[in-house]
């Protein structure tokens, strides 16, 4: 019998990273062997792709559900709409939707919506999976009292925020949000991206592992002081997590939570909203990526930044300094862009981390990326 030592299991790391961001390979491979799953690393600078790597028990081809991710592919699409005259951002909502023109929301805006200061981030009723999938939460944030005076204070609307853009699309583009995604954004720079997705690329999506929900004193204190709002819409959701990997919810096109894509994707989307004219004019991307709320959320009680759909830098989402934008993801998925850098991230997931939000795994790479990105190459 051998006294030595067993020899250490090969994690699978495929792809390119190219130039000086060839260490990220390395790094992306002793990542994924400390998290376990899978995981996707996609990099443009300039425009041009220099990293696209998957990790761990990804394939090239697999695909995950990005939930909160899917806020900033929205975010994108209404600012395309709101360019082209199709969707006013800035007017009342009771214009177009007259179940909003009472007196208590008559002040609300789309553009409050994207930035979670409607007042409205919840309804007081949890529904079932079936009830959401058929849409049934309009109606109950038709009668939902806000929560605060709407455009007073801010607080993530984690579901609701997709209940009101569908809504108002429809209303006013004449389509839902994922349909506007596939014909303005996906479609025409051929991406793996989809809210909603068809039933030909379930066998593609790779399943969302869960652990045991964790949290901080700290958080949990600030989470229980402000408002009483009730986790409402997605209360129950978030006791049975198993929904996220349930082929109703690929399909539900819920702009707020269930995009379907990789991570390659993700980085082309951020790359042609960086560059001028291909999506979003400069003007109209500065419009998007204003501040518009930032301090302590009313709903997470953390520090948060918002623009109108993105979330900008702040302590726990840093990304590469003050002027990207994207968003981070419940089950740890993360996009950004850079405007300083010329770059755009994309990386997507498998394991859900325990706290929400970026998963530890994107954290640790945004230094390397920043090192890659400044250091002189002879030194890297």
């Amino acid at each position: 019998m051998s006294s030595g030592s067993p020899s250490p299991a090969v994690v699978s790391v495929s792809g390119f990273a190219r130039g000086r961001f060839e260490p990220l390979a390395d790094v992306l491979g002793r990542l994924a062997a400390a998290q376990g799953g899978g995981l996707a690393l996609a990099i443009r600078r300039d425009g041009e792709p220099v990293v696209d790597l998957v990790a761990g028990e990804y394939a090239s081809d697999s695909l995950q559900l990005i939930f909160s991710v899917s806020k900033s592919v929205t975010a994108i699409a209404a600012a395309l709409a709101h360019q082209e005259g199709l969707l006013d951002l800035d007017a009342p909502l009771g214009d177009v939707w007259p179940e909003f023109a009472k007196p208590s929301t008559s002040m609300i805006t789309t553009r409050m919506v994207l930035s979670h200061r409607s007042g409205l981030p919840a309804v007081d009723h949890e529904l079932t999976l079936d009830e959401l999938v058929a849409g049934g939460e309009e109606a109950l944030l038709e009668r939902q009292e806000p929560y605060w005076q709407p455009g007073t204070r801010h607080g993530y609307h984690a579901f609701t925020y997709g209940t009101f853009l569908d809504g108002v699309f429809r209303r006013t583009v004449g389509t839902r949000v994922g349909e506007f995604v596939a014909d303005r954004l996906s479609g025409p720079l051929g991406l793996d991206l989809w809210i909603g997705a068809p039933e030909e690329v379930y066998d593609r999506i790779h399943s969302v592992a869960w652990g045991m929900p964790r949290t901080t004193a700290d958080r949990a204190a600030r989470a229980t002081a402000p408002g009483g709002i009730p986790p409402g819409s997605t209360g129950r959701l978030a006791r049975r997590m198993d929904v996220y990997n349930d082929p109703r919810t690929y399909r539900a096109g819920w702009p707020s939570s269930s995009g379907i894509a990789d991570a390659r994707s993700l980085a082309a989307l951020f790359s042609a909203v960086l560059d001028d004219g291909v999506i979003l004019t400069s003007a109209t991307r500065a419009e998007m990526v204003a501040s518009r709320a930032r301090g302590e959320d009313a709903v997470l009680g953390v520090p948060m930044h918002y623009g109108s759909g993105v979330q900008l830098a702040f302590p726990a989402f840093p990304l590469l300094g003050p002027t990207s934008f994207g968003h981070e993801a419940a089950g740890g998925s993360a996009a950004f862009a850079d405007p300083e850098g010329g770059l755009s991230v994309g990386f997507t997931t498998s394991v859900a981390p325990q706290i929400g939000g970026a998963a530890p795994a994107f954290l640790a790479l945004l230094p390397v990326i920043r090192h890659c990105l400044t250091a002189d190459a002879t030194t890297i």
